[in-house]
């Protein structure tokens, strides 16, 4: 599997892959990190880039710093990067999305049906 390309800087990378473990529960609320040295070795990067990756996330607040004992999960961070990534699909995605589909004259009814077919048609 490769986590890694060419589209973006690595430490962006790294720090959507690790918000990803997050979202997919493979990283649970006050579980430690491995030392940056460890991801550096583990992701084969150097050690600068996965603290720009670690640091970022620890300023966003989805991890934190106990002092002399390492970086851990924030509580809730899950529901961060949700709460995150919902106001930016929205904005990038979802709306040019339904935009177009008004140009292109989809019918709303038709819209409805698609979203309630994949969310199985239940207020879930």
């Amino acid at each position: 599997m490769k986590i890694f390309n060419d589209d973006s800087p690595l430490y962006l990378q790294l720090r959507k892959h690790i918000e990803e473990r997050i979202l997919n529960r493979a990283i649970g609320d006050d579980e430690p990190m491995p030392s940056l040295r460890n991801m550096a070795r583990d992701y084969n990067l150097n050690p600068i880039t996965v603290g720009n990756a670690i640091g970022a996330l620890v300023d966003e607040g989805i991890l934190y710093k106990k002092r002399g004992v390492g970086i851990y999960v924030t509580p809730g961070a899950r529901k961060m990067i949700i709460k995150i990534r919902t106001k930016d699909f929205a904005a990038t995605t979802l709306e040019p999305t339904i935009k177009m589909a008004k140009q292109l004259e989809i019918p709303k009814q038709q819209i409805i049906e698609s979203v309630e077919c994949i969310y199985g048609g239940d207020n879930d």
